[in-house]
């Protein structure tokens, strides 16, 4: 049975409306126009009832699904009123193989050291190294600067280190070390006057370095400044910057002629660095960081020496609101040196030159005024030469020759007193090769100043003032070496103490200079110098240290090395002065002969060696035309020859010589050879660095105008 579709469409769509209005939750759904043909076949039906989903717009595809499910009208038999459509297949595109271009490789630039900068430890890395920096400025205003006393441990290592002043690096124990500072000249074994103005302990790291700095930022204290140990590549330095001056505001460090930026934000007690730059001169611009336009301090110079570790401290100026904001201070240091150098220092004695240059290599040292010494340098053991600004060149070195090659060298440069040399120089060289010793210290004396007459180093100990206060009498001056003009005396031992050390003339008691008291060291070494003065006709004495003092800081008491030393130092000063030898019996000698005989052959580590040998058939007398034949032997297995005749380098033949050391050849003659005797050279690998190994023969060629002899037949 069939029904008409429009009547059919009427009764379905009235279905729906009913179905619609008793479920208040649906929404009234659009109309919608469903074309159905009604059969009894159940596939058929579903097929229909999708063609009707399809038709309805896909907005309302779901609201449709759920007024059909909501009445019992669904294709599976579940309680989910979902229908998931199904998706349209989308084709497919083809794809092709494209080429993929491969990556290129990009240059990185890779910072590699010098094959000469094998890195060293300055010392034993079983040690580590310390020294007091003096950059404070008191608060009394009679008395800006303050000198102090410095103990490392509880032991003086170094006396009256003024404003300005470093100690040298002392060697030390790795781990916690306790430096203090006090005023100097205090009295001894009075714990109330023994006071310390500042104790700081620090940790020192095996092979490490470090500078202990007094600066005052609102109290007195010492900064840790580590030090980088290792060595500088040639043509290069090494800064590191304080800022310890509280009048200064934030800034930014530019080096304005070298586009860099130093530092940012650099405030109070901020330590940079070190970092290492190309060594040079360099103009430093200070720039508030509140106004990046605002120069607070422009053209600031700053000369850094090279392959030298460099510091370079800002602080406030002696006196304030005087319309300078701030003050420097530069410094240097040492680092660890490449295998084979050794550390050279430049005293100036030049009177006829002022301030010099002094250029080794790539590292300049500039404005080396007179009397001043340089930063130790590094310099090769095998000598290198080395300029004085316009006045000429020298050499230094070479020190393999030298009983302690590793030790520092002082370099005086003296002005040359020959007539006709108004600006030349000489340079005399002293090595710090002090005998180690570990009770007592190394003194000497060096002669630089021009036109004087020998001069005696004279010390005497320093007596401490009694617990009252009281000043005893001093000791009296005990001359212990002498010198003349441009040498050095030798090195005297002396009891670890603190000196008044000073230089008058040989026979007169003229003093021409003297140092403030001095604390020596066990085991230390020292070179006392006098040099002209900044001064027309005045003199100046400089104490010269190694650049790592190798001292024991009294650690050496319970040393059995040490032990030994001072029983045997004992010993032989209470020895008499003169043994007398009474000869008892006359012993006469029994005449021996020499060499005993033996039958034992006698060693040799001389290696058999035949030289090569070449002989020539037809060999002179006889004569030959044409050909020759050569048989050689003691060549090197398998090594190229050539064979030339006379001086022509040209091979007439070459091959490589037999296994068995033998050479076989029959060498053709040119036709154009004059008659008379030849020379004929074989030489194997006479490469450049070969072994050459070359033997010569002589043949005769025959003059075709000579009837030949004939030769009587055996």
């Amino acid at each position: 049975m069939t029904f008409k579709p429009k009547f059919f469409s009427l009764i379905a769509l009235a279905v729906l409306v009913v179905l619609t209005a008793c479920d208040s939750s649906i929404p009234t759904p659009p109309p919608i126009t469903i074309n159905i043909t009604a059969v009894d076949d159940t596939q058929a039906l579903g097929q229909a009832v999708q063609e009707a989903l399809a038709a309805t717009n896909q907005a309302n595809v779901y609201l449709t699904e759920t007024v059909i499910a909501n009445n019992g009208m669904t294709l599976t038999p579940s309680h989910t009123p979902t229908i998931t459509p199904t998706p349209t297949i989308t084709p497919t595109r083809p794809v092709t193989a494209t080429p993929t271009p491969l990556p290129t490789d990009t240059l990185t630039p890779t910072y590699l050291p010098l094959v000469s900068n094998t890195p060293a430890p300055p010392t034993n890395p079983s040690y580590g190294w310390i020294r007091f920096v003096n950059r404070w400025y008191s608060s009394e205003p009679l008395a800006p600067s303050v000198p102090v006393d410095v103990f490392i441990n509880d032991d003086p290592v170094a006396r009256g280190v003024e404003f300005g002043s470093q100690t040298n690096y002392f060697q030390v124990a790795p781990g916690s070390v306790r430096v203090s500072i006090r005023n100097a000249n205090q009295v001894p074994n009075n714990p109330d006057a023994n006071v310390a103005l500042v104790t700081t302990v620090v940790d020192v790291a095996p092979g490490g370095i470090v500078s202990m700095v007094a600066i005052k930022i609102g109290s007195l204290n010492m900064y840790p400044v580590r030090e980088d140990p290792s060595p500088l590549a040639v043509g290069a330095s090494r800064l590191t910057i304080i800022q310890a001056n509280p009048a200064l505001p934030p800034v930014n460090i530019d080096a304005s002629d070298q586009r860099l930026r130093l530092a940012s934000n650099l405030t109070l007690g901020d330590i940079v660095g070190p970092i290492d730059l190309p060594a040079g001169q360099y103009s430093l611009d200070l720039n508030d960081v509140q106004g990046a336009s605002v120069s607070t301090i422009a053209n600031f110079p700053v000369n850094l020496a090279g392959q030298v570790s460099n510091f370079l401290i800002f602080l406030p100026p002696p006196k304030l609101n005087a319309g300078v904001l701030t003050i420097d201070d530069q410094w240097t240091g040492i680092t660890a040196r490449v295998q084979n150098d050794v550390g050279v220092r430049f005293v100036n004695a030049m009177t006829n030159a002022g301030t010099i240059q002094v250029l080794v290599g790539e590292t300049s040292i500039d404005n080396l005024q007179l009397g001043q010494t340089s930063p130790s340098i590094p310099a090769p053991i095998v000598g290198t030469r080395f300029v004085v600004s316009n006045v000429g060149n020298s050499l230094l070195g070479p020190y393999t020759d030298d009983p302690d090659p590793t030790t520092d060298k002082i370099v005086l440069l003296l002005p040359d007193t020959g007539p006709a040399n108004t600006t030349a120089f000489k340079a005399v060289t002293f090595s710090q090769n002090a005998p180690r010793s570990l009770i007592n210290a190394s003194i000497r004396l060096i002669h630089g100043l021009p036109g004087a007459v020998p001069l005696n180093l004279q010390i005497r100990p320093v007596v401490p003032p009694a617990a009252d206060g009281t000043q005893p009498q001093a000791a009296p001056w005990a001359t212990v070496a002498q010198s003349e003009y441009g040498t050095g005396s030798m090195y005297l031992s002396r009891n670890p103490d603190a000196y008044s050390i000073r230089v008058v003339q040989s026979g007169s008691q003229t003093v021409i200079a003297e140092l403030p008291p001095q604390q020596l060291l066990a085991g230390g070494i020292y070179d006392f110098v006098v040099v002209p003065g900044s001064q027309s006709g005045s003199a100046q004495l400089l104490m010269l240290e190694p650049s790592a003092q190798v001292t024991q800081l009294v650690q050496g008491s319970n040393n059995p090395t040490a032990v030994y030393e001072a029983v045997s130092g004992t010993l032989t000063a209470m020895a008499p002065v003169q043994v007398a030898v009474t000869v008892t019996k006359t012993f006469t000698p029994t005449p021996t002969r020499t060499p005993i005989p033996t039958n034992t052959p006698r060693p040799t580590n001389t290696p058999e060696f035949r030289q090569p040998l070449v002989n020539v058939n037809p060999a002179p007398p006889n004569t030959t035309v044409g050909t020759v034949s050569l048989v050689g032997e003691n060549f090197r297995p398998k090594l190229q020859y050539v064979i030339t005749i006379d001086d022509n380098p040209l091979p007439i033949l070459t091959g490589q010589v037999n296994d068995d050391g033998t050479v076989l050849e029959s060498i053709p003659l040119a036709s154009n050879l004059s008659p008379g005797v030849h020379s004929l050279k074989v030489c194997a690998d006479c490469r450049i660095r070969g072994v050459q190994q070359a033997a010569y023969a002589q043949f005769i060629i025959a003059d075709p105008n000579t009837t030949p002899t004939a030769t009587t037949s055996p």
